[in-house]
């Protein structure tokens, strides 16, 4: 069920029926309205995305969020211990890599910024960002620069950059559907077969198995430390 749909074309989204979606035009932070709604009953499959956000949250600081990108947040309820919750940092990446590979052209570079990012010509255009709620909850945040907001916009975004032809409605119902089948395959193959794949896009010197990267002081676990303790 939609609790609320935008009323622009360019935000609609044709989601997966397991999502509980709902899109506010603007809102303080996706994070904490997940929070809030956490905290009043809402359980795993919450999707909240908007058309901006006033204070919205990366993984160590603030989001840009102007009008033009893909703001979204979904509620998991995992069934497993909070050490392996950074795990699924990395199949949310991959996710949204995929979808922005897949908009844009061939051949316009595609990269990622381990283990968060996503680059597009070697400036970053998107990323995720796990955060806790609540005693069992976690926020998964991904952030998508779609299109400038305005002329001489400083950051990277698919149209300005790829010449892609796309929307933030449409994107967002990409990642979500791909993020539902990267979800199945943690579950079925584990963590290893996401890390190949994103060796394969580009990533090399992931660590098949532990999903860190060679360097064994850059350690997934350590990057995502906040989401292990982090309840609200």
């Amino acid at each position: 069920m939609n609790e609320h749909r935008p009323t622009d074309p360019r935000l609609a989204a044709d989601l997966p029926a397991v999502f509980e979606a709902v899109f506010l035009p603007a809102v303080d932070s996706v994070l904490e309205e997940i929070r809030r709604r956490k905290a009043d009953g809402a359980e795993e499959g919450l999707l909240v995305w908007t058309e901006t956000q006033a204070q919205g949250h990366g993984q160590h600081g603030p989001w840009a969020s102007p009008p033009g990108g893909l703001y979204c947040g979904i509620l998991l309820e995992p069934d497993f211990p909070r050490e392996r919750w950074p795990e699924l940092g990395l199949v949310a990446v991959l996710a949204l890599g995929t979808v922005t590979a897949e908009l844009l052209p061939p051949l316009t570079g595609l990269d990622y910024g381990w283990p968060n990012d996503v680059l597009v010509n070697g400036h970053k255009v998107g990323g995720i960002a796990l955060h806790g709620a609540g005693e069992d909850g976690l926020v998964i945040l991904a952030h998508l620069n779609v299109a400038p907001p305005v002329e001489g916009w400083e950051y990277a975004s698919l149209v300005a950059d790829g010449a892609a032809d796309t929307t933030p409605g449409e994107a967002l119902g990409r990642y979500a559907a791909y993020l539902l089948d990267g979800l199945q395959r943690w579950h079925d193959e584990g963590l290893a077969a996401i890390a190949r794949s994103l060796r394969a896009r580009g990533l090399r010197n992931i660590d098949p198995q532990s999903g860190g990267l060679i360097d064994p002081e850059q350690t997934l676990a350590g990057f995502f430390a906040e989401v292990c303790n982090e309840q609200h």
